[in-house]
């Protein structure tokens, strides 16, 4: 009888030819955009490429790297995400010159200089870029990119990098032509409908009040205006999104605040729906009736479906600092989210995170029970001399970065922190004066009229200091606290200021000079409120329990959390696993990956977006606080992030980095 010989297995030849073979005849992958911030204009983080998957993306490396050039000035951050257009990605610097590389080499295709770079303020909430692919009517206006530096809003040919002469004056828009006395600061890159461009703007502390301004893209005159105040809801807090089927602008804004004027003034928060044609509010939905701090709804909205008695329901969601989940039908408005009291006030009974807090147990955060012991710790209390304990705390919840929505699983992704912020107000005494805090340390270098001494006859009487009228609008909030604090050139530093001197000088200078014919002396004793701070134990870490911070995929369905991971390590104490403070966003793939940097470590990392299995992770250059995009050119799929740091501890950089599977 024959015996049959094994079957061998195939040999490693046979295996190479078989992988040669499949490679000539697999496809490569299309081109494919990531034309708006965020992947799309209702803000989903999603991206229907699949070159990259769970099987592969451990090989994942670098494919190409830019540096984009001079850092900013005091805190340089890059807070950006890039767009990609047939091929062409275009992308902004620290200081906003505008770029085009080759989204598949990396290789500079043109660069353009910020208008005016040393005059604007260019950290004022810049998150990107708008494309326009041109008017709908053939031969009219070819596309345009647009982004806002400043007070301007910039039109470039997006083949040259030259200025869309047709646009504004010479391609730039002054934003104070077309908006209310006082609103210029952006929230967010704005959105492109139709042949229109949308901005959502900020106004002053003096003002409070805001405006979303629809602008023609071809020429840039105004097509309308709504300006928030006269709606009752104040100032738009972050980027809009938009429904194109019903032909609504969804827009969170926030009335009232707590400032150095009314401290005992509670925010309230709400999301309108506005008609994109016309600037006309359609429905109009209360988040929060109270609040002890602006700012809390720092997150995009997004568009989801969501599963409502027996049936599917387009509705656009909206997570919050505080860590709710908001949810309505976008036709109507109508809530479809549950909800509870806490303390007096409705709010979602969806949570992201924990609404209590508990100290840390940690050794390091031993010291802290006293401290918290002193502090009114209710929720929805406005702050007190004492100190008031917010948890979660102002930078807690969802932060601007937004939710990723991946509709097949019908899951939200995002990534959340947990930690504690403390509120405290300070008195403002009786005769006090802003200008004279000015003159008694700025003056003598800077002149009393803050026109800045000796300029241009050094030779004479030696350098003096800078002017420094208008530096309120060519520097952000931000950076004069800093400025002030840290010194600059040949300026020494102040901290050694009273917090209440260095808040006074901020204010007197961000104001225009005045005529010294009033008193600004007080006439009474007053309050304003102290930056609030992050409650940290005795090695810098959150006094919270953990975990500080995760990625958490949310089942719109079920209601509740599907999976939640620590997300991130602090640099000085690897290896906790608790997860760690973050800001930027997230990226969901149909191959079933989520890409996300955001974190102090300056990583990036894909998980599984079934189960938040960590998959892949590489190292970056600065900590990558935007948004990646996902795109693809050459025949590759890209995962692309700007590396610009800046925050949470890590040094600030200016590169963009791609990564892609090797070929």
């Amino acid at each position: 009888m024959l015996r049959r010989r094994p079957r061998r297995g195939p040999t490693k030849a046979w295996l190479a030819a078989v992988a040669l073979a499949l490679v000539a005849c697999t496809p490569k992958t299309p081109d494919t955009d990531w034309p708006t911030y965020l992947g799309d204009a209702g803000r989903g983080h999603y991206s229907e490429l699949t070159e990259i998957n769970p099987t592969n993306v451990a090989r994942l490396a670098v494919a190409w790297r830019y540096d984009a050039g001079e850092l900013q000035p005091g805190v340089s951050v890059m807070d950006t995400s890039p767009l990609v257009v047939g091929g062409v990605l275009f992308g902004l610097s620290p200081t906003l010159d505008a770029f085009a590389l080759d989204a598949a080499s990396g290789v500079e295709l043109w660069r353009s200089a910020a208008p005016g770079a040393a005059d604007v303020a260019i950290e004022h909430s810049q998150r990107g870029m708008l494309w326009w692919a041109g008017a709908a009517d053939a031969g009219d206006a070819e596309a345009g990119l647009y982004y806002v530096a400043g007070t301007r809003l910039v039109a470039l040919d997006p083949r040259t990098g030259k200025a869309r002469t047709g646009f504004g004056v010479e391609g730039r828009l002054d934003l104070a032509t077309v908006a209310p006395a006082g609103v210029t600061e952006v929230a967010g890159p704005g959105l492109v409908v139709d042949e229109r461009i949308l901005l959502a703007l900020k106004g002053t502390k003096a003002t409070g009040c805001g405006a979303v301004i629809a602008v023609n893209a071809s020429g840039g005159g105004l097509a309308w205006r709504a300006d928030l105040c006269e709606l009752v809801a104040g100032n738009p807090s972050t980027a809009m999104a938009f429904d194109a089927g019903q032909g609504l602008v969804f827009v969170p804004a926030e009335a009232g605040g707590v400032t150095p004027t009314t401290p005992d003034a509670p925010v309230s928060g709400s999301l309108l729906a506005l008609d994109a044609a016309t600037g006309e509010v359609r429905w109009r939905q209360s988040i929060y009736r109270r609040e002890s701090w602006p700012g809390r709804l720092a997150s995009p909205p997004v568009l989801v479906r969501v599963p409502h008695v027996e049936q599917e329901v387009d509705a656009v969601a909206l997570a919050t600092r505080r860590g709710h989940l908001f949810l309505f039908d976008t036709g109507s408005g109508a809530p479809l989210h549950p909800t509870v009291e806490q303390h007096g006030e409705a709010v979602s009974a969806l949570t992201l995170v924990r609404q209590t807090f508990v100290q840390s147990e940690r050794p390091a955060a031993s010291g802290l029970a006293g401290r918290v012991a002193s502090l009114q710790a209710a929720l929805w209390t406005l702050p007190t001399t004492a100190g008031t304990l917010l948890f979660p705390g102002v930078q807690a919840g969802a932060g601007w970065g937004g939710a990723a929505f991946d509709p097949i699983s019908q899951r939200l992704i995002l990534n959340v922190e947990e930690s504690a912020s403390v509120l405290r107000l300070i008195e403002v005494p009786a005769g006090f004066s802003e200008r004279n805090v000015y003159f008694a340390h700025c003056a003598r270098c800077h002149g009393a009229d803050r026109k800045g001494l000796y300029q241009g006859r050094a030779d004479r009487y030696g350098a003096g200091g800078p002017s420094l009228v208008g530096v309120g609008e060519r520097m952000s909030e931000r950076n004069l606290h800093t400025v002030i604090a840290r010194g600059r050139g040949s300026m020494p530093g102040f901290d050694q200021l009273p917090e209440l001197e260095r808040i006074a000088l901020v204010d007197y200078l961000r104001e225009p000079p005045d005529d010294f014919s009033r008193d600004d002396r007080t006439t009474e004793r007053s309050f304003l409120v102290a930056e609030p701070v992050t409650l940290r134990d005795a090695e810098r870490l959150p006094g919270n329990a953990p975990p500080w911070g995760s990625l958490v995929a949310f089942d719109l369905g079920a209601g509740k959390p599907a999976w939640q991971v620590p997300f991130g390590e602090y640099p000085s104490r690897p290896g906790l696993g608790f997860g760690a403070e973050n800001t930027g966003g997230a990226v969901v793939t149909a191959a079933g990956l989520v890409f996300i940097a955001a974190t102090p470590d300056m990583k990036m990392r894909a998980f599984d977006a079934s189960d938040g299995a960590l998959l892949w992770e590489s190292e970056l250059s600065a900590g990558g606080f935007g948004t990646p995009a996902v795109y693809a050119a050459g025949g590759r799929q890209f995962v692309a992030i700007a590396a610009g740091g800046g925050r949470l501890g890590p040094p600030s950089g200016s590169e963009y980095i791609a990564f892609a599977l090797p070929d």
